[in-house]
């Protein structure tokens, strides 16, 4: 570990929720990830909430390198559309147009990221469509039953995200890849029926500390009572 760095166990929880974010350019890629670090992470993601208890999820960790180099390719496919459109939106603000480099740095370097892991559901949204439908909420059912749905593996990942900081990792978070899903399900070996919801990109990082991301502030975003 960095010299520099603040030990996992002196980072306070205030600290690591405020500074952990997706981390694209900074990856180290040729540095190589412990992955018992990553099953202990995911150890404490599973605490995470999600709909009656049910536990929905279950977790493709991949480091064999031809898997990995077939679920980046599948990434930069589905990714290249929403890519050229970031560059051309950002025009000349500096901001926007470094959003789009570092989404661009990680979609030319993923296949070169030690760890992947994705996150699947055991059923496909429809079932949970199904679910409510027969429960006898309204039509159309489909805002409740996605929200449901995606809100029982989203908690998780998040907490893999801050369980992954803890180990000294940091990752980036993303769902383009779904755009070919269907080839990413063949490199992964998914059963029939199992949905995948997003994937990580875990590594370890250079430079020595985070820092809070740019976001608008509460008085922006808050309402109190009604809108």
């Amino acid at each position: 570990m960095d010299e520099n760095r603040v030990p996992r166990d002196e980072l306070s929880a205030r600290a690591v929720l405020t500074t952990t974010h997706s981390v694209r350019r900074r990856l180290d890629l040729d540095r190589r990830v412990e992955l018992k670090a990553v099953e202990r992470a995911l150890t404490v993601a599973l605490q995470a909430p999600n709909g009656s208890n049910e536990q929905p999820w279950h977790w493709v960790v991949v480091t064999a390198r031809e898997r990995r180099a077939a679920l980046a390719e599948c990434y930069r496919l589905a990714a290249e559309p929403y890519l050229e459109t970031m560059r051309a939106e950002a025009g000349s603000d500096a901001a926007r147009r470094r959003l789009y480099e570092v989404s661009r740095h990680l979609a030319d370097h993923l296949h070169r990221v030690p760890v992947l892991v994705v996150p699947c559901m055991k059923t496909a949204p429809e079932a949970s469509e199904e679910r409510f439908a027969a429960l006898g909420f309204r039509e159309p059912v489909g805002h409740v039953a996605h929200s449901v749905y995606y809100g029982s593996i989203w908690p998780a990942m998040w907490s893999l995200m801050l369980a992954l900081r803890l180990e000294d990792l940091a990752c980036a978070v993303t769902a383009l890849h779904l755009g070919r899903e269907a080839e990413a399900a063949e490199v992964l070996g998914l059963p029939d029926g199992v949905r995948q919801a997003g994937l990580l990109a875990v590594a370890h990082y250079h430079g020595d500390t985070f820092r809070p991301a740019p976001r608008r502030p509460v008085e922006q975003v808050l309402h109190h009572d009604t809108w």
